[in-house]
Protein backbone atom coordinates (compact mmCIF):
# COMPACT_ATOMS: atom_id res chain seq x y z
CA UNK A 1 0.00 0.00 0.00
CA UNK A 2 1.25 3.58 -0.93
CA UNK A 3 1.14 5.98 1.93
CA UNK A 4 1.19 9.85 0.46
CA UNK A 5 1.64 12.87 2.59
CA UNK A 6 -0.01 15.61 1.48
CA UNK A 7 1.99 18.91 1.06
CA UNK A 8 1.49 21.92 3.53
CA UNK A 9 -1.41 24.53 2.78
CA UNK A 10 -0.01 27.32 1.37
CA UNK A 11 1.21 30.23 3.97
CA UNK A 12 1.24 27.30 6.87
CA UNK A 13 4.78 26.19 6.01
CA UNK A 14 7.00 25.98 9.61
CA UNK A 15 10.29 28.53 10.03
CA UNK A 16 13.78 26.99 9.27
CA UNK A 17 16.42 26.67 12.45
CA UNK A 18 18.17 29.29 10.35
CA UNK A 19 15.13 31.58 10.67
CA UNK A 20 14.66 30.38 14.11
CA UNK A 21 18.63 31.38 14.85
CA UNK A 22 17.94 34.87 13.04
CA UNK A 23 15.08 36.02 15.16
CA UNK A 24 16.72 34.55 18.68
CA UNK A 25 19.71 37.12 17.52
CA UNK A 26 17.53 40.26 16.71
CA UNK A 27 15.89 39.63 19.99
CA UNK A 28 18.59 39.59 21.87
CA UNK A 29 20.39 42.76 20.35
CA UNK A 30 16.89 44.68 20.90
CA UNK A 31 17.21 43.17 24.71
CA UNK A 32 20.78 44.57 24.74
CA UNK A 33 19.84 47.83 23.76
CA UNK A 34 17.04 48.32 25.86
CA UNK A 35 19.21 47.85 28.75
CA UNK A 36 21.86 49.76 27.75
CA UNK A 37 19.05 52.85 27.10
CA UNK A 38 17.72 51.69 31.16
CA UNK A 39 21.08 52.12 32.46
CA UNK A 40 22.15 55.10 30.49
CA UNK A 41 18.63 56.86 31.37
CA UNK A 42 18.81 55.75 35.17
CA UNK A 43 22.55 57.14 35.23
CA UNK A 44 21.89 60.46 33.90
CA UNK A 45 18.72 60.98 36.39
CA UNK A 46 21.19 60.17 38.92
CA UNK A 47 23.56 62.73 37.84
CA UNK A 48 21.12 65.43 36.90
CA UNK A 49 19.36 65.01 40.96
CA UNK A 50 23.15 65.14 42.09
CA UNK A 51 23.52 68.53 40.09
CA UNK A 52 19.85 69.67 41.30
CA UNK A 53 20.84 69.09 44.72
CA UNK A 54 24.02 71.03 44.37
CA UNK A 55 22.37 73.76 42.93
CA UNK A 56 20.06 73.74 45.45
CA UNK A 57 22.60 74.22 48.42
CA UNK A 58 24.22 76.90 45.99
CA UNK A 59 21.06 78.99 45.75
CA UNK A 60 20.84 78.47 49.89
CA UNK A 61 23.91 79.78 50.61
CA UNK A 62 23.78 82.86 48.25
CA UNK A 63 20.57 83.68 50.17
CA UNK A 64 22.01 83.67 53.43
CA UNK A 65 25.09 85.42 52.25
CA UNK A 66 22.68 88.09 51.53
CA UNK A 67 20.95 88.35 54.31
CA UNK A 68 23.65 88.36 56.83
CA UNK A 69 26.17 90.37 55.47
CA UNK A 70 23.18 93.06 54.25
CA UNK A 71 22.50 93.00 58.43
CA UNK A 72 25.95 93.16 59.66
CA UNK A 73 26.27 95.28 62.90
CA UNK A 74 29.88 96.20 64.46
CA UNK A 75 29.21 95.15 68.04
CA UNK A 76 31.06 93.62 70.11
CA UNK A 77 30.20 90.10 71.46
CA UNK A 78 31.44 88.36 74.49
CA UNK A 79 31.59 84.50 75.33
CA UNK A 80 30.20 82.58 77.85
CA UNK A 81 33.51 83.24 80.27
CA UNK A 82 32.62 86.59 79.22
CA UNK A 83 35.53 87.67 76.75
CA UNK A 84 34.95 90.19 74.84
CA UNK A 85 35.70 88.70 71.37
CA UNK A 86 38.93 90.62 69.28
CA UNK A 87 36.54 91.44 65.86
CA UNK A 88 33.22 93.05 65.84
CA UNK A 89 33.82 91.93 62.08
CA UNK A 90 36.51 89.59 60.98
CA UNK A 91 37.42 87.61 57.90
CA UNK A 92 40.32 85.42 56.00
CA UNK A 93 40.21 82.92 54.23
CA UNK A 94 43.30 81.10 55.90
CA UNK A 95 41.46 81.73 59.04
CA UNK A 96 40.30 84.11 61.44
CA UNK A 97 43.06 84.16 64.08
CA UNK A 98 41.15 84.45 67.86
CA UNK A 99 37.76 84.35 66.18
CA UNK A 100 34.62 83.43 68.36
CA UNK A 101 36.35 82.31 71.26
CA UNK A 102 35.07 78.70 72.76
CA UNK A 103 33.21 78.61 69.40
CA UNK A 104 36.22 77.17 67.33
CA UNK A 105 36.67 73.86 66.24
CA UNK A 106 40.26 72.36 65.83
CA UNK A 107 39.16 70.37 62.64
CA UNK A 108 37.77 73.32 60.48
CA UNK A 109 38.34 76.93 60.20
CA UNK A 110 36.50 80.66 60.80
CA UNK A 111 36.02 82.16 57.22
CA UNK A 112 34.07 85.24 58.88
CA UNK A 113 32.82 86.23 62.39
CA UNK A 114 30.49 89.26 62.66
CA UNK A 115 26.86 90.32 64.72
CA UNK A 116 23.98 90.88 62.44
CA UNK A 117 20.27 92.61 63.14
CA UNK A 118 16.90 90.94 62.53
CA UNK A 119 16.82 87.60 63.87
CA UNK A 120 13.66 86.44 63.44
CA UNK A 121 11.79 85.43 66.37
CA UNK A 122 8.06 84.43 65.24
CA UNK A 123 5.25 85.26 67.71
CA UNK A 124 7.89 86.14 70.29
CA UNK A 125 8.21 82.57 71.27
CA UNK A 126 11.72 82.76 72.61
CA UNK A 127 13.33 85.33 75.06
CA UNK A 128 16.03 86.26 73.17
CA UNK A 129 17.60 89.43 71.26
CA UNK A 130 16.97 90.11 67.67
CA UNK A 131 20.93 90.10 67.03
CA UNK A 132 23.00 86.95 66.60
CA UNK A 133 26.30 86.22 65.95
CA UNK A 134 27.49 84.34 63.10
CA UNK A 135 30.21 82.49 61.82
CA UNK A 136 30.80 81.01 58.65
CA UNK A 137 33.33 77.97 58.64
CA UNK A 138 35.32 75.64 56.43
CA UNK A 139 35.37 71.97 58.30
CA UNK A 140 35.82 68.92 56.36
CA UNK A 141 35.77 70.73 52.95
CA UNK A 142 31.97 71.80 53.73
CA UNK A 143 30.91 75.59 54.02
CA UNK A 144 29.08 75.85 57.30
CA UNK A 145 27.29 78.69 58.82
CA UNK A 146 26.78 78.62 62.41
CA UNK A 147 24.15 81.22 64.79
CA UNK A 148 25.20 81.39 68.32
CA UNK A 149 22.10 80.71 71.00
CA UNK A 150 22.34 84.13 71.69
CA UNK A 151 24.96 87.06 70.94
CA UNK A 152 26.46 87.01 74.30
CA UNK A 153 27.12 84.35 76.63
CA UNK A 154 26.61 81.50 74.67
CA UNK A 155 28.69 78.25 75.39
CA UNK A 156 30.00 75.50 72.74
CA UNK A 157 26.96 73.83 72.39
CA UNK A 158 24.45 76.34 72.19
CA UNK A 159 24.54 77.41 68.34
CA UNK A 160 23.08 76.39 65.76
CA UNK A 161 25.11 74.87 62.36
CA UNK A 162 24.09 74.30 58.74
CA UNK A 163 26.17 72.77 56.10
CA UNK A 164 25.31 75.07 53.21
CA UNK A 165 27.83 73.46 50.61
CA UNK A 166 29.50 70.19 50.80
CA UNK A 167 32.82 69.48 49.06
CA UNK A 168 34.11 72.51 47.91
CA UNK A 169 38.04 73.24 47.55
CA UNK A 170 40.08 76.31 46.82
CA UNK A 171 38.03 78.52 48.72
CA UNK A 172 39.09 82.30 48.36
CA UNK A 173 37.59 85.05 50.52
CA UNK A 174 38.28 88.84 49.36
CA UNK A 175 36.39 92.06 50.96
CA UNK A 176 35.81 95.29 48.65
CA UNK A 177 37.29 98.20 50.94
CA UNK A 178 37.10 101.57 49.20
CA UNK A 179 38.06 100.54 45.66
CA UNK A 180 40.18 98.06 46.19
CA UNK A 181 39.95 94.05 47.08
CA UNK A 182 41.84 92.99 49.94
CA UNK A 183 42.33 89.41 51.14
CA UNK A 184 41.34 89.89 55.08
CA UNK A 185 39.45 92.57 57.33
CA UNK A 186 39.46 92.53 61.22
CA UNK A 187 37.50 95.64 62.67
CA UNK A 188 38.43 95.55 66.43
CA UNK A 189 36.01 97.13 68.88
CA UNK A 190 35.68 101.06 68.91
CA UNK A 191 38.29 101.07 65.75
CA UNK A 192 37.50 104.42 63.47
CA UNK A 193 40.17 104.32 61.11
CA UNK A 194 39.04 101.03 59.12
CA UNK A 195 35.44 100.88 57.24
CA UNK A 196 33.21 98.27 57.20
CA UNK A 197 34.13 96.58 54.36
CA UNK A 198 31.37 97.57 50.92
CA UNK A 199 30.91 93.94 49.86
CA UNK A 200 32.31 90.48 50.07
CA UNK A 201 33.32 88.23 47.16
CA UNK A 202 33.22 84.62 48.07
CA UNK A 203 35.31 81.62 45.21
CA UNK A 204 35.49 78.20 45.46
CA UNK A 205 35.05 75.00 43.19
CA UNK A 206 32.06 72.93 44.22
CA UNK A 207 31.34 69.24 42.65
CA UNK A 208 29.88 68.95 39.25
CA UNK A 209 29.86 72.83 38.93
CA UNK A 210 33.25 73.78 38.98
CA UNK A 211 34.41 77.15 39.84
CA UNK A 212 31.38 79.15 41.81
CA UNK A 213 31.50 82.80 43.00
CA UNK A 214 29.48 84.72 45.15
CA UNK A 215 29.62 88.77 45.08
CA UNK A 216 27.39 90.21 48.16
CA UNK A 217 26.82 93.53 49.18
CA UNK A 218 27.10 94.64 53.05
CA UNK A 219 24.86 97.05 55.36
CA UNK A 220 27.81 99.49 54.24
CA UNK A 221 26.81 99.49 50.59
CA UNK A 222 23.26 100.12 51.69
CA UNK A 223 24.20 102.71 53.95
Amino acid sequence: MTVSVAPFPDGQAGFSLTEVLVSVFIFAVIGTISVGLMSTSLSARDRNGAVLDQTAQLDTARTLLREDLGQIVLRPVRDESGRTDRAVFAGDASGVAGASPGLRDDDGRTLLSFARRGRANPGLLRPRSSLARVDYLLRDGNLVRRVRGAPDGSGPGEGAERVLVTGVTDVELDFLVGAAWVRRVSLQPGQRDVALPRAVRLRYTAPRLGAMEHVVLTSEAGG
